[in-house]
């Protein structure tokens, strides 16, 4: 397990990337205030994207979005502060932790996380 900070002025790039390499994966996003209470937002549904909400050329929010026939709405994070990404030995990502500036930390996570040689490219809900 390796847990890396991404720099703020590759989080676009970063974002778009973490994208690409899980449509459609099966998320459960959580969020974890500052009391260490959970809450979760959404169960195994098929992530679609999570974007960056510009604002003069600055990240000022994060939009974490489901196919739309998942039935789960778009989970915002506003004023994220900190962008990290939890790995496994073989570079794939496990999770993706957005931490917001009033503390809360928004926990983006995967049911089952296959080798990337074992992906063809083509997610289910888009056969």
């Amino acid at each position: 397990m390796s847990v890396r900070d991404i720099p703020r002025s590759e989080w676009p790039t970063a974002l778009q990337e973490f994208s690409n390499d899980h449509r459609a994966w099966l998320a459960t996003v959580e969020r974890i205030d500052v009391v260490g209470e959970r809450h979760v937002e959404a169960v195994e549904r098929p992530l679609s994207a999570v974007t960056p909400e510009m604002e003069a050329r600055r990240v000022v929010g994060i939009a974490i979005q489901f196919q739309a026939d998942s039935h789960s709405r778009t989970v915002h994070v506003n004023t994220p502060t900190r962008l990290r990404v939890d790995q496994s030995g073989g570079g794939t990502a496990r999770a993706l932790e957005i931490e917001a500036a009033n503390g809360e930390r928004t926990r983006i996570r995967f049911r089952a996380i296959p080798l990337p040689e074992a992906l063809d490219g083509i997610a289910p809900g888009e056969i």
